[in-house]
């Protein structure tokens, strides 16, 4: 399905408040193609890959009162994409780790947009707000019951219900996107903390054998590509701005099995498989129906699991 974008983004003023990461950097690229001035936020060790006269890179920490309001002087739209992430390890062992510092990092950044008076803030939201339906999650089950990860569930539920608040009470236009497991690229391939497709194919560049995944294989998940995931939160902000949220996603569906599979035969790996169902593996279902993006903003993902692998394991760092 084609994807038509009018021209909002060309000459405006664009802040992607956590621009190093892997949704950050796609983000710079398109908005920059479209003729946006974007100024990007890194920190720490993450940095920024991209030069161009229309992008301005900004080292600070957004947990920082100070340097956040600073950031969003001048904008017209905000991206919000800076986040502490972890894989099914954190997820289990540390879950108030991230519970408390996205909880403050996200809510103080949906309350600036309002505050600097911007036109309109896109928020990346979460399909861990779902609860365990064992179907395709459609948009109007976000708030019923209790979500399987309980803490992080309730934490993006509350963070959407902000954004709804804020758009209520203010100027700013928000949208609110779901996804599910996006992965490319620019992905964090730190071992100790990515999720499972940047994990895996850290495990086939290092020889791993036997290859140990954790979980039993049969986890269930739609992955998107960087790229498509991006595409669809662009046109989210542009034509769905009223704090509705909207799954982007792709229609795919494949197990951990499938995945394996397809990394350890693009890398021509045959190592013996060890699935250890005994080790952390987050919830067996994350499934999404993308059905309303579809409709509302004429949006399908065109990548492939393969093809999104490919390009994946081509921007890995050390094969660089």
């Amino acid at each position: 399905m084609a994807r038509h974008r009018g021209k909002m983004y060309k000459h405006k003023n664009v802040l992607i408040a956590g621009g190093a990461g892997l949704v950050g950097q796609s983000l710079i690229g398109k908005l920059l193609a479209e003729g946006a001035h974007v100024r990007a936020t890194q920190y720490k060790s993450r940095r920024i890959s991209i030069t161009h006269k229309n992008l301005e890179i900004v080292s600070c920490d957004l947990k920082n009162q100070d340097d956040a309001r600073s950031v969003f002087k001048n904008m017209d739209i905000v991206f919000l994409a800076a986040a502490k992430v972890g894989g099914a390890k954190l997820n289990l062992e540390d879950p108030s780790s991230l519970i408390m510092y996205n909880l403050g990092l996200s809510a103080n950044l949906i309350a600036l947009a309002s505050g600097a008076r911007l036109d309109r803030c896109a928020f990346i939201s979460s399909s861990f707000v779902y609860p365990n339906t064992q179907k395709p999650h459609v948009e109007s089950e976000g708030f019923l019951g209790d979500p399987p990860v309980y803490g992080l569930g309730w934490v993006k539920r509350y963070l959407e219900t902000l954004c709804k608040h804020f758009h209520m009470t203010s100027d700013t236009k928000y949208s609110i996107v779901r996804p599910t497991a996006y992965y490319g690229p620019h992905d964090n391939f730190n071992i100790e903390e990515c999720h499972v497709i940047p994990a895996l194919i850290m495990k086939a560049i290092n020889c791993m054998n036997p290859f140990e995944v954790w979980g039993n294989g049969e986890e269930l998940r739609c992955f998107t590509y960087v790229d498509d995931f991006v595409d669809g939160l662009m046109l989210a902000a542009e034509k769905h701005a009223v704090a509705d949220a909207i799954n982007i996603c792709t229609r795919e569906v494949h197990t951990i099995k499938n995945v394996v599979s397809i990394i350890l035969e693009c890398m021509n790996f045959k190592p013996t498989i060890v699935y250890c169902p005994d080790k952390p593996s987050s919830i067996p279902w994350v499934v999404c129906d993308p059905s309303k993006a579809e409709r509302i903003l004429g949006w399908k993902a065109k990548t492939s699991l393969e093809d999104g692998i490919k390009k994946t394991i081509r921007g890995v760092p050390s094969l660089a």
